[in-house]
């Protein structure tokens, strides 16, 4: 639950509602928006938990996907994360974390590359040692890693909690509340718009999958920690949207950029700044954390099948972890952080996980007629309506996101095209070079 929850309580929720309210100028529709990402996110773990709990495997959803749409799918899939999912939300984190949260906590020392001389920015330098530090961290093992997002997930949600449920009794009838407006069904475009960084925010709810081999009683503790944590997120997320709105009206929102810390400056003076933006620190760590744990164990199941550097599928032989998965991970994440800017990391790893997410979670159905006879400790609640409820919400984020790149020059965003070329790339690939060396592996093979 604290890998779910870490790797869900990110960036997101600190500068989405900014985003969210320049799009929506009723506070209703606003918590409406909200309501539908988490009802979406919860959809799509109530789906993925059925497939974690027949088939727990390191490796997340490759090897559903390799028995769902074949080893060509699955080695696009695998590469599209690989490349842009998990470096792309290790960059746009750690560089959100480095350009909004830092400066407050560091204060002058945040120019220290600048004051060594070194060439660089300090946001990127930062992101950086973000990226190396917590990679490092994950070098050394599983449990102390498991330990550190225990706590890097457990403090700054409590205590965002508690502090958001004291702004709704002392605050609960200002802000956006105090005149909330005529209320008016928004344009679906707007909406739509609203959708993108919500998704973005409720990303991280499938975490707990790759690490499927590696926790006991698999077939228990899925289920539970998927749906339970993503359910307490959203939940935590309603709360915090509630108090942000009983602190600023809907065009201060729209305009406030990063609202956790504007918003405890505006209730608690300089100090309360200081601790709540250390609470989200905290809370960044503990995301990024998530991700490097999770992320690494793709490359560790695709070399297990010649669809990366065997030495990807290596584990140390101290620490038995995936280090040389881990690495190239953060490798490509910094690259990422030194050429891209905060908004194309954001789109570029949204355009990605909309593709595999729904590929994944689509997977529950078909593997539901390809193998009707395989044990499933947990059966997805609501199926079939579930996993088509997840499809169509991101299918909506998907389709906004392909209007960007038919958008004017300064305007133009060739994410989804960059995504799709991608994952057509690997497609061909492996059916030219790599489908005649394909091997099957008992590891992936489902209990019967």
């Amino acid at each position: 639950m604290a890998l779910v929850a870490g790797s869900m309580l990110g960036i997101g929720i600190f500068i989405a509602p900014g985003e969210v309210a320049a799009q929506l100028d009723h506070p209703g529709t606003f918590l409406a928006v909200w309501l539908l990402g988490g009802l979406s996110a919860l959809a799509g773990a109530l789906s993925i938990a059925e497939l974690g709990a027949m088939m727990p495997r390191a490796g997340g959803d490759y090897p559903y996907l390799r028995l769902a749409y074949g080893p060509g799918v699955a080695f696009a899939a695998g590469w599209l994360q690989l490349l842009a999912i998990f470096p792309g939300s290790l960059a746009t984190m750690a560089h959100g974390t480095a350009n909004f949260q830092l400066p407050v906590v560091l204060g002058s020392y945040v120019d220290l590359p600048a004051q060594l001389g070194l060439p660089m920015e300090s946001s990127t330098f930062w992101a950086i040692s973000i990226i190396v530090g917590l990679t490092a961290l994950n070098h050394v093992g599983v449990a102390l890693s498991g330990r550190v997002q225990l706590g890097l997930t457990g403090i700054p949600v409590v205590i965002l909690l508690v502090a958001s449920l004291v702004v709704l009794v002392t605050q609960g009838g200002g802000g956006a509340w105090s005149n909330p407006g005529t209320f008016e069904f928004p344009e679906i475009s707007a909406t739509a718009a609203a959708f993108l960084p919500i998704y973005f925010a409720y990303s991280g709810w499938y975490a707990a999958i790759f690490v499927g081999g590696e926790i006991k009683d698999p077939a228990r503790a899925l289920p539970r920690a998927l749906v339970l944590g993503t359910a307490g997120v959203t939940l935590l997320y309603l709360i915090m949207c509630v108090g942000f709105l009983s602190v600023f009206d809907m065009g201060s929102l729209a305009n406030v950029g990063e609202v956790g810390s504007a918003a405890a400056g505006a209730l608690f003076g300089p100090v309360g700044t200081f601790g709540v933006t250390m609470l989200i620190v905290l809370a960044m760590f503990g995301s990024i954390n998530g991700t490097v744990l999770t992320g690494s164990r793709i490359g560790y199941a695709m070399a297990k099948h010649g669809h990366c550097v065997p030495a990807a599928g290596k584990l140390h032989p101290k620490h038995r972890t995936p280090v040389f998965a881990l690495w190239m991970q953060a490798a490509f994440g910094i690259v990422l952080v030194a050429t891209q800017s905060f908004e194309e990391l954001l789109n570029y790893t949204v355009a990605a996980m909309l593709v595999t997410g729904t590929l994944t979670v689509l997977a529950v159905v078909i593997l539901r007629r390809k193998m009707p006879d395989t044990v499933r400790p947990y059966r997805t609640w609501g199926y079939p309506y579930t996993p088509f409820v997840y499809a169509v919400s991101s299918g909506l984020v998907f389709a906004v996101l392909a209007t960007k790149a038919f958008a004017g020059p300064g305007d133009r965003d060739i994410t989804v095209p960059m995504t799709l070329a991608w994952f057509v790339g690997a497609l061909l690939i492996h059916r030219v070079f790599l489908r005649r060396r394909e091997q099957p592996n008992s590891e992936y093979e489902p209990p019967t």
